[in-house]
């Protein structure tokens, strides 16, 4: 993670800011309480939370406890969401206010979720002096996260990535399409879709800065239009639908603005019309077993 300006903003939703001090301490507080509850390495810890801050300081303190992340989207079927907890075997959930109810519905006992908030994450942080970094217990070949996918039985399938995987997919997309310190980038994909992974940790560990979308911005394209030019976006990914939002509210784009687009297949329309705005345009593909894009 860049820590060279540990001032400089690190994460954005609409309700909270954080800097890069900010986001380590407050990752290394919740690492902490996780091994409270037995958490460490080679567990997994299911993460049911609503989009914004805490959901990324929450990928950050699992992988400092040496843990990997389930996503579990909040609003994805009960039975499916019950059926990935139990086959990944998690030792814990991480909820929130308004999702804690959806773990109970799906019958994740009480004694083994941890409900966190932006708010409690980041009161009484240490304004200066030495950031916390000495608990890391992340290992190159332990995963990183558990993605579970359609799967060809018809039930979903969980794919372990290990960190290894995914830091070489992170610092190959820092290079190319490229991202770099000045870059702000608009995270739009829910946690459970591995493209996530790139949305929200490669602006990380290039010093730039992260803006997490709500979710009811994500569906509605004037809002995510609106989205866009109050942050002064310069990176988005997302699938071509989104794109097709975005260019049915008039969107435009600001100057040396990228585009990712993956997912799906690119349609031919699609890619001209965004290719007639003054943006770059990059057509990802790559399966969720070899990491995200290949």
């Amino acid at each position: 993670i860049g820590i060279t300006q540990p001032r400089k903003t690190a994460l954005v939703d609409a309700r909270h800011q954080l800097s890069y001090r900010a986001l380590l301490d407050a990752s290394h507080q919740l690492a902490l309480r996780l091994q409270e509850y037995g958490v460490g390495p080679d567990s997994r810890v299911g993460l049911c939370l609503t989009r914004g801050v805490a959901m990324v300081v929450a990928q950050w303190a699992v992988w400092r406890a040496g843990a990997a992340y389930v996503p579990l989207d909040p609003h994805f079927p009960q039975d499916r969401l019950s059926y990935m907890a139990e086959d990944a075997g998690l030792a814990l959930v991480l909820a929130d206010a308004e999702t804690v109810e959806v773990c109970q519905q799906f019958n994740w006992p009480a004694e083994r979720t941890l409900t966190i908030s932006a708010d409690e994450l980041v009161q009484d942080l240490p304004a200066s002096g030495e950031i916390e970094k000495r608990l890391d217990l992340s290992r190159p070949e332990a995963a990183a996260y558990v993605i579970y996918t359609s799967g060809s039985t018809g039930k979903p399938k969980g794919v372990a990535v290990p960190h290894r995987a995914a830091a070489n997919l992170l610092l190959s997309m820092q290079r190319k399409p490229g991202i770099r310190a000045s870059d702000r980038l608009l995270a739009v994909t829910t946690l459970s879709f591995d493209i996530a992974l790139l949305e929200l940790i490669t602006p990380l560990i290039a010093g730039g800065t992260v803006y997490v979308a709500d979710r009811d911005d994500t569906g509605d394209g004037h809002r995510l239009a609106e989205r866009l030019q109050q942050w002064n976006i310069t990176v988005m990914q997302a699938t071509p639908g989104t794109w097709r939002l975005l260019l049915a509210a008039d969107w435009q784009p600001t100057e040396g603005f990228r585009a990712l687009v993956g997912g799906e297949p690119l349609p031919l329309d699609l890619a001209r019309d965004l290719t007639a705005l003054p943006l770059t345009l990059w057509n990802m593909y790559g399966p969720t077993e070899t990491t995200v894009w290949s």
